[in-house]
C-alpha cells in the first residue's frame, strides 16, 4: 500500500500553467521553470498522463513558450481570464473527464495563478502536488511565500525528480530506463 501523498501514474494529471513568453520574461529563474517543466512533460508522456495547458488570455499573450510547446504539441490548451484555472469551465470539465484525483502543478506565477488553482483544486477534493522547482514568480520572495502557503493549505510540495521517481516506483519497470535520460 502506498502513502496517499505519493504520486500514482494511474491517478495523476499534469497541469502546465501560463508559461507564456510575455509573462516568462520577468520570472525569477525562468530558465529553471522551463527546463524542469520540459522534464515533467517528457515524463508525463512516458507514463501516459493527461497533460492540460491553461493559458492566461491566450489571444493576447500567446501559446506556451516554444521550448515547451515543442514537446507537447497535442496537449489540450485552455484559454482563461481568471487567475485560477478552475475559472475556465472547459478546463474543469477536461480535468474531471480524466477521472484522476492527483494533480501535478507547474508554471507561473506561483503566488497568483498556481496558488489560486491549487486552492480551488483542494476545495474540489483533488490531491495537489506543487513542483517547487518547476514554479516561480517575478520575485523569489513571492515564490517562497506561495510555496509555504500552499503547503500550509494541504498541497504536497515536491520536486521534479521526486515526482518522476514516484511515478516510476520500481527500477525494474520498463519506464525506468526511459526516465533515466530525463533525470541525468
Amino acid at each position: 500500500m502506498t502513502h496517499p501523498n505519493i504520486l500514482d501514474g494511474a491517478d495523476a494529471v499534469l497541469v502546465v500553467i501560463d508559461i507564456q513568453d510575455p509573462l516568462l520574461k520577468t520570472i525569477h529563474e525562468a530558465d529553471r521553470v522551463v527546463e524542469n517543466t520540459i522534464k515533467l512533460v517528457e515524463a508525463a508522456k512516458i507514463f501516459n498522463l493527461p497533460i492540460l495547458v491553461p493559458l492566461q488570455y491566450a489571444s493576447r499573450l500567446g501559446d506556451v513558450t516554444k521550448p515547451i510547446a515543442d514537446v507537447l504539441p497535442s496537449a489540450q490548451r485552455f484559454d482563461k481570464m481568471t487567475f485560477s484555472c478552475l475559472g475556465s469551465p472547459d478546463f474543469l470539465n477536461a480535468l474531471n473527464e480524466t477521472g484522476r484525483k492527483q494533480v501535478i502543478l507547474c508554471g507561473i506565477e506561483s503566488h497568483v495563478c498556481v496558488n489560486q488553482t491549487a486552492h480551488d483544486l483542494l476545495m474540489q477534493g483533488f490531491k495537489v502536488h506543487v513542483i517547487k522547482d518547476a514554479v516561480s514568480s517575478r520575485t523569489a520572495g513571492n515564490w517562497i511565500t506561495s510555496i509555504e502557503k500552499m503547503r500550509d493549505s494541504g498541497c504536497v510540495i515536491s520536486s521534479v525528480e521526486t515526482a518522476i521517481f514516484e511515478l516510476t516506483q520500481d527500477s525494474s519497470s520498463p519506464e525506468f530506463k526511459k526516465i533515466l535520460p530525463i533525470v541525468k
